[in-house]
């Protein structure tokens, strides 16, 4: 049988690491709300989830080109919604669409306010937020051809 002063140390040393990595996941949480990219040692004191984001993250830094976001932008346009159609609104903030706010209609024909688009885009949603439907043609992400809606 341990000792008790064994089993104290045990119990301080465990609680130890656990508010270490409480603390990591909080540091973790905090520089993703920050938009920053966090450091793939940090990463790593996450356990075995840490270790595939700490590979995500290493690929991810690794790659030069556009983001999701700047692709969407060069092919699709926003534009500016009209007067007729006051009663529909944007499925993702659910607010009505005002005269001449600037919207973005996809190639599944849903309309979304700019801004609510573009950050469904920042987390790598590359997909209509209301009906799941691609919104670049594989064959386009993918180096290929250009799409026309």
């Amino acid at each position: 049988m341990a000792a008790p002063k064994d089993s104290l140390m045990l119990y301080v040393l465990y609680n130890a690491v656990v508010s270490v990595a409480a603390l990591a996941g909080v540091v973790r949480a905090a520089l993703v709300f920050l938009g920053l990219p966090a450091p793939p040692s940090l990463l790593l004191l996450g356990g075995e989830e840490g270790d595939e984001a700490a590979s995500a993250v290493v690929s991810a830094s690794a790659s030069v080109g556009p983001s999701l976001v700047e692709t969407f932008r060069a092919r699709f346009r926003p534009a500016r919604f009209g007067r007729r159609r006051a009663a529909a609104d944007c499925r993702v903030c659910l607010v009505r669409f005002e005269a001449e706010a600037v919207v973005n209609r996809l190639p599944c024909g849903h309309l979304f306010h700019r801004a609510c688009l573009e950050t469904w885009l920042d987390y790598d949603h590359a997909t209509c937020p209301l009906c799941r439907s691609h919104l670049l043609p594989v064959a386009a992400a993918a180096g290929g051809g250009e799409a026309r809606i």
